[in-house]
């Protein structure tokens, strides 16, 4: 009945994670996964989702003190 459920939902979507690499051929091009938070039911969307915080992705930001 689970798919009755997901059926009548209204689908509030939240952002779960993005995708990189080839992960993003796998996908067809979709580039975040969004999840609903009532009936579970999954999204792959085009957009890169970003939250403005960069810093967990690439390590920390080098010091500049060799110019």
């Amino acid at each position: 009945m689970n798919w009755l459920r997901r059926l009548f939902c209204a689908h509030r979507y939240e952002w779960m994670r993005n995708i990189y690499g080839d992960e993003i051929n796998l996908s067809g091009g979709k580039r975040s996964l969004w999840g609903c938070t009532e009936c579970g039911k999954v999204q792959a969307r085009d957009d890169l989702h970003d939250d403005g915080d960069l810093r967990g992705i690439a390590g920390p930001l080098p010091e500049r003190g060799w110019d």
